[in-house]
């Protein structure tokens, strides 16, 4: 048996069926740092995040006691490193200026 659509009749078939495909997942508070390398440290090696972010603000480590620090793991010795994205995306957007991005590893 063989079924044979118009293209009008698979737009709407499409219409019907992709509410039902999408994945709606609510927004993530907590990533690896390999998830997020991409979007919020513009593709930089996890070396370079290291080096250049999360040792020269030590403020964002969540062992030193801050607040509003927002990575955990900072060095990945034995753990995973996490952010916590609402405060990491906040405090980025704040300090994109001060962050030398065209820094080269040692």
């Amino acid at each position: 048996m063989e079924i044979n659509f118009s293209p009008d009749n698979l737009k709407e078939l499409a219409n019907l069926v992709a509410p039902l495909l999408s994945i709606n997942q609510p927004d993530q508070d907590w990533v690896k740092l390999e998830d997020i390398r991409a979007d919020l440290f513009a593709g930089k090696a996890k070396s370079w995040i290291r080096l250049y972010i999360f040792d020269q603000f030590p403020e964002v480590q969540i062992e030193n006691g801050d607040p509003k620090a927002w990575v955990v793991g900072a060095h990945g010795t034995g753990k995973v490193t996490k952010i916590y994205l609402p405060y990491a995306r906040k405090w980025m957007h704040e300090h994109h200026d001060v962050i030398n991005w065209t820094a080269k590893m040692p």
